[in-house]
């Protein structure tokens, strides 16, 4: 009988960027049901750039004020308390296969593990 729990990541390789998968993961996007899309922003490769994009993806503001003290990453702070706090049960990252392998573990590690009983 298989498992009603779905698993804790599933990939969904796309890399001709079709536009029906597109507009399907964009119609689901919706934070209140838990469902977010993120869209990271083209040409961009930095990572703060995708936490950026999170923050947003989350309803959140991207720009943090304040000054912060080197080597500190607020925006993935933030967006990492963010999507912890909030119900997300599922995250469709857009032109995934794009990231780089870094940005794609930074990511990863923004995403609470599945606590498992």
């Amino acid at each position: 009988m298989p498992s009603a729990v779905p698993p804790p990541v599933a990939v969904v390789i796309d890399p001709g960027d079709d536009a029906i998968h597109t507009h399907t993961a964009l119609a689901a996007h919706h934070p209140p049901s838990g469902r977010i899309t993120l869209h990271p922003g083209p040409g961009t490769t930095s990572e703060t750039g995708l936490a950026h994009d999170l923050l947003a993806a989350l309803g959140k503001p991207p720009l943090l004020p304040g000054r912060f003290p080197a080597g500190r990453q607020p925006a993935w702070e933030a967006a990492t308390a963010w999507i912890t706090a909030l119900p997300v049960n599922r995250l469709t990252v857009l032109r995934a296969h794009r990231l780089t392998a870094r940005r794609t573990m930074r990511l990863l590690r923004c995403v609470p593990s599945p606590v498992s009983t």
